[in-house]
């Protein structure tokens, strides 16, 4: 997992870009590489499991209430190239949280789905990608906003101490 910058030479390899681009031709060159980045496997390698609409997303926190599970949702949405250069980072955390350690259950909100859009504004996501967390129905800490996967694994395995001891942070200002 890298910097926007290294994720933007994943998409771009050397030699793509001609000198001399006008801005109209670079921007449908962004679009079409960008659009065939998503398309060509990345967002189904990297996918947490989708909630569409509200009445989904009460579901899913009334089912982790009854779990004791902190419930992560990234709300992000396409063409966007910070939450693309952290979808690898989402996803090994998952991963790493559903090998062999319960207790978090990972999903994503694409914001600008026409079933999730009243949903992210209620949830006051404030730009993406933007990770909240929710335990017994409510959220709980700030927005998290981690660049390295240990931080993120971190992030979680405190929250679910906290909530779990009964001190459970307050939703305040973001989570570094």
């Amino acid at each position: 997992m890298g910097s926007v910058f290294e994720f933007t030479q994943r998409i771009f390899p050397p030699g793509l870009m001609k000198p001399g681009m006008t801005k109209e031709e670079f921007g449908k060159l962004f679009e079409r590489r960008l659009r065939e980045f998503e398309e060509g496997g990345f967002l189904e390698e990297t996918k947490l499991p989708p909630i569409r609409g509200e009445e989904e997303f009460l579901r899913k926190l009334a089912y982790h209430k009854r779990n004791d599970e902190l419930m992560v949702v990234k709300y992000w949405k396409k063409g966007c190239m910070p939450c693309l250069s952290k979808a690898e980072m989402y996803k090994e955390v998952e991963q790493w949280m559903n090998e062999d350690r319960p207790g978090a259950a990972f999903y994503s909100i694409d914001i600008h789905h026409k079933d999730n859009l009243d949903l992210s504004e209620r949830q006051l996501v404030d730009g993406t990608p933007s990770i909240q967390k929710y335990w017994n129905c409510q959220q709980v800490g700030g927005e998290v906003r981690v660049n390295e996967k240990q931080s993120f694994m971190e992030n979680i395995k405190a929250t679910i101490a906290s909530c779990m001891a009964g001190k459970c942070p307050t939703n305040t200002e973001p989570e570094m």
